[in-house]
């Protein structure tokens, strides 16, 4: 159930390892076609990314628009992994078109470099899409509720669900927390469980009480026997079930409001964006 790669004591998600596989060779590609001269189309490269990665966000951030009304400056905050992939990508290749026209001296050299990295790209986002994919079940583990109900996090799979494993003391798990207490309450349809990895009850009530949380399904895995099943690198990390109990997508690190309505419109397609004045 892992979707990031551990590099020491990091956990870096396969997506980004694509991106910079995908800029690499592109650069590799760009050195050797300038050929030690003005690095010009190593330059171009360059501010065809530039103008990708703007592109995905920008797409992304309209797309999403309602949820970032609220909190505008969040826009600027990428850790919540906002970004449309395809928008950039087209991005990048009508750039890359313009770049072509304008500049015959540089034609078969660019092209040569968009051509190389975008068969990177595709050939790693069919590696990925093979390599990740992951339709198993809710695992059927033996928890407690904060109140010391036993509870089985199989019991969750009987409609869309959401498992999210944090603790108090990681700054992302904190600062996701408000955007998963209004999510929450804004879906009834969709099940959102909070499992707490390795702290005692008397911790997890007093993060909460602390911070004001008024939330359901929080749940105590004081062994963590839930993040070593799931593999979990790192925390936050989030797991997205559809209705059949199915393992759908997953997320490491922190989300935004945008970003979770993004993956919780894929286990329930018919959730609209919420309104301009939720």
């Amino acid at each position: 159930m892992t979707s990031s790669l551990q590099i020491g004591p990091l956990a870096v998600p396969y997506l980004l390892v694509l991106i910079a596989a995908t800029v690499f060779f592109g650069n590799v590609i760009a050195k050797h076609v300038d050929k030690g001269t003005e690095k010009t189309v190593e330059n171009h490269f360059f501010t065809i990314f530039i103008v990708a990665v703007l592109a995905a966000r920008v797409v992304f951030v309209i797309q999403y628009r309602s949820a970032y009304l609220p909190t505008p400056l969040d826009i600027l905050d990428i850790r919540d992994g906002g970004w449309n992939a395809q928008a950039g990508v087209i991005a990048a290749w009508v750039y890359a078109l313009l770049l072509l026209k304008w500049k015959s001296g540089i034609r078969k050299p660019l092209l040569l470099v968009m051509l190389g990295s975008s068969l990177v790209w595709i050939g790693g986002t069919i590696a990925l899409a093979v390599l990740t994919k992951d339709h198993s079940p809710i695992p059927d583990l033996k928890l407690h509720s904060i109140n010391g109900d036993d509870v089985y996090l199989a019991k969750f799979g009987d409609k869309p669900t959401v498992i999210n494993l944090w603790a108090s003391w990681c700054p992302p798990c904190q600062r996701e927390m408000p955007v998963f207490e209004k999510a929450q309450q804004q879906n009834p349809d969709i099940n959102f469980v909070f499992v707490n990895q390795g702290e005692s009850k008397l911790q997890v009530e007093q993060f909460l009480t602390s911070n004001h949380l008024t939330m359901r399904n929080v749940l105590m895995d004081s062994s963590s026997t839930v993040g070593k099943d799931f593999e979990v690198k790192g925390m936050p990390s989030t797991y997205f079930f559809d209705a059949n109990g199915k393992l759908t997508d997953s997320r490491l690190g922190e989300m935004s409001h945008a970003s979770l309505l993004e993956k919780l419109q894929k286990i329930n397609p018919r959730l609209n964006p919420p309104k301009k004045n939720q």
